[in-house]
């Protein structure tokens, strides 16, 4: 195994059991929270080496999905949002470069990039992703309340606990 690939293999079995066993299984009330789903998963995706083919990028994101979709019993709803959210990473890291650009072989990390740079990559990635699951989802705009509302909760709640997440497994960056 190489070493380049060993963090990715083990970010994909420690976020994808922690979006399964714990995640899945968070219950936030009944009021307007019941809008809310935390997802941790579409990281593994988002800190994919830039060198890696985009085919290969896409492929594994719909190998994520179909993952959670099994568990979710959400035939291809995480796989098709994983694949969209894959596809239209190149053009999120577009919009977010830094002056002087990538540099292929870079980290897409904090220690890197700094903390505002992290903060608009998560965000912007997050909210294409989930906005792709709720539409997947639902499968129709007639209820666009519920799904503006449940797009912003879940948002909103997946990149605190994604950012909290990268502060506590890597404070010294």
């Amino acid at each position: 195994m190489n070493q380049e690939t060993r963090p990715h293999i083990i970010r994909f079995f420690v976020l994808v059991l922690l979006q399964v066993l714990i995640l899945r299984q968070i219950q936030l009330g009944e009021d307007w929270l019941r809008f809310a789903e935390i997802l941790i998963y579409p990281l593994i995706v988002m800190m994919l080496p830039m060198i890696w083919p985009s085919s290969l990028t896409i492929l594994i994101a719909f190998i994520i999905g179909m993952v959670i979709d099994s568990f979710y019993d959400s035939p291809g709803v995480h796989a098709g949002a994983s694949t969209f959210s894959a596809f239209v990473r190149p053009l999120i890291l577009q919009i977010i470069a830094p002056r002087a650009g990538y540099d292929p072989k870079q980290h897409l990390t904090r220690a890197t990039f700094g903390m505002t740079w992290l903060l608009s990559y998560t965000a912007l990635f997050m909210f294409i992703h989930i906005l792709a699951v709720q539409l997947l989802t639902v499968f129709t705009f007639y209820y666009w309340g519920e799904l503006l509302m449940r797009t912003a909760f879940s948002w909103v709640l997946s990149v605190v606990i994604i950012l909290l997440a990268d502060l506590v497994f890597n404070p010294k960056s």
